[in-house]
């Protein structure tokens, strides 16, 4: 019944409500929900509607705006990620190398297992079937962690947290599944593919929905050294398996064996190691290259997919190519901060710990964010960044967003998303009957209880952003 009460209520509200009445939307949240929000009317660089502006809260991968941009604006539109095989051409005698060859990763996120065989192909077309050395895999592009500091240290298995190393294969990602029915009860059935270079045991129980709860128990993944991992705990019985994406916790472990095994596959013999090099230094005597696509290509997918790897990536080679010496993630956040101020956008006091906003530690207010958005806005014709956020019903994360379903929103709101626990945050353009419309969305401390959660609370959040984009493409 409340839900009801509460659905009329939104579709009820005059969607013409003065700036000053924007605050009668706030109830539609629940109690101690943190919200930010400032709507601009770009044509007369007018603000609408603002709460808490200023303040400084967690953006998540809203964030991720930033680093599109600055990177747009410092590394240019003909920017891609080069890896390189290098070596003396003098050295190769009698279908052999003789010395050590380099291989240079530069932290590439497109770099896939088929391109380093295409790369090794190059290779022996230049008559060499023989290395008489070792193999050197080059990590000097980026120093320091390959985490964030600020991540939750239990996501750091799992894909979306995959290690932004200057070596990147497949995106450090491995794919799988997990089998566990009522018919076969006791212990579920981990799968992952024989080429890949990983171990994973299992011990988790199939168990009911009824065990779950009274045990307490759910399903963990332990990470251990050398791309070794353990899953135990508990799943519900399902007749479909579980689909799982392991994060590569060891960059170069993986490389190596990939490595390892398309060397093999084309017959090229290597009599020393494949060894991990550290050493910073321009490429010299290039043998074999490859260039990621375009970074406006990686901009699409980073924005429309909220791909965190590439925006971790492109934030330390951000730092990297700024500085002129190895990216890491201190002085990325310099460099992001840098560029933007030389373009008029002060970000004061904003935190960044990362590209991505996978980190807590992160700090962005509506104010600042909408600066950047503003700046991107009347900027486009040269940026060409608008194109790259989801379209609301269309692409991207926005194609199932469950706060604008309907032909009312459908191709009228254009965003970057920003989720996480606890999170969530929408910043872009929307189309509305008086003309285009800025945004930024923070809504953080969002929570409820577990155990008294109604289906009316649960939907407090979408009825919230529902009323919110009705106000703002009505009003």
């Amino acid at each position: 019944m409340l839900l009801r009460l509460l659905c009329f209520l939104v579709l009820a509200l005059p969607f013409n409500l003065p700036a000053a009445e924007w605050a009668a939307l706030h109830s539609l949240l629940p109690k101690g929900t943190q919200l930010s929000y400032m709507v601009v009317d770009p044509g007369k660089d007018k603000v609408i509607a603002q709460s808490q502006q200023s303040v400084l809260r967690t953006p998540a991968s809203i964030q991720k705006l930033l680093t599109a941009t600055a990177a747009k604006l410092y590394l240019g539109e003909q920017f891609r990620y080069r890896s390189t095989i290098e070596g003396q051409p003098g050295n190769i005698k009698g279908r052999q190398y003789r010395g050590d060859l380099r291989f240079r990763f530069s932290g590439d996120p497109s770099l896939s297992r088929a391109d380093i065989g295409n790369m090794l192909k190059q290779l022996k077309r230049l008559g060499i079937n023989k290395i008489k050395g070792n193999l050197l895999l080059n990590q000097g592009h980026f120093s320091g962690y390959q985490w964030s500091e600020g991540q939750a240290w239990n996501d750091l298995g799992v894909c979306y947290s995959a290690p932004a190393s200057a070596i990147i294969v497949n995106k450090n990602c491995v794919l799988g599944n997990l089998s566990g029915n009522a018919e076969h009860a006791g212990k579920a059935r981990v799968f992952i593919p024989s080429y890949e270079p990983l171990s994973i045991s299992s011990d988790v129980s199939v168990v009911t929905q009824q065990q779950r709860r009274e045990q307490f128990c759910a399903l963990n993944l332990t990470r251990n050294s050398h791309n070794n991992y353990h899953l135990w705990g508990c799943m519900v019985a399902r007749k479909q398996p579980l689909a799982l994406a392991f994060a590569v916790n060891d960059p170069f472990a993986y490389a190596q064996q990939i490595i390892a095994a398309e060397l093999a596959s084309l017959n090229i013999s290597l009599s020393g190691k494949i060894i991990l090099d550290n050493s910073y230094a321009p490429a010299e005597h290039v043998l074999v290259s490859h260039q990621s696509p375009l970074l406006d290509e990686l901009l699409r997918i980073m924005m429309k997919e909220s791909d965190n790897l590439i925006a971790d990536s492109l934030f330390k080679t951000l730092g990297g190519a700024y500085f002129q010496r190895p990216g890491n993630f201190s002085n990325g956040a310099r460099a992001v901060k840098l560029v933007l101020n030389k373009h008029g956008i002060n970000l004061e006091n904003a935190y960044l710990a990362d590209g991505s906003g996978l980190s807590r530690h992160n700090l962005m207010s509506a104010e600042l964010l909408m600066a950047v958005l503003s700046y991107v806005y009347k900027n486009d014709p040269q940026l060409k960044l608008l194109s790259s956020f989801a379209v609301a019903g269309v692409d991207g994360t926005l194609k199932h967003y469950r706060a604008m379903h309907g032909e009312l929103f459908t191709g009228r709101v254009i965003a970057k998303t920003g989720s996480m626990k606890g999170v969530s945050n929408l910043l872009g353009v929307a189309s509305s009957s008086q003309g285009e419309r800025l945004f930024v969305l923070i809504v953080n401390a969002y929570n409820l209880p577990a155990t008294s959660a109604s289906g009316a609370e649960k939907a407090n959040k979408y009825l919230f952003q529902q009323a919110f984009f009705k106000n703002l493409l009505e009003g």
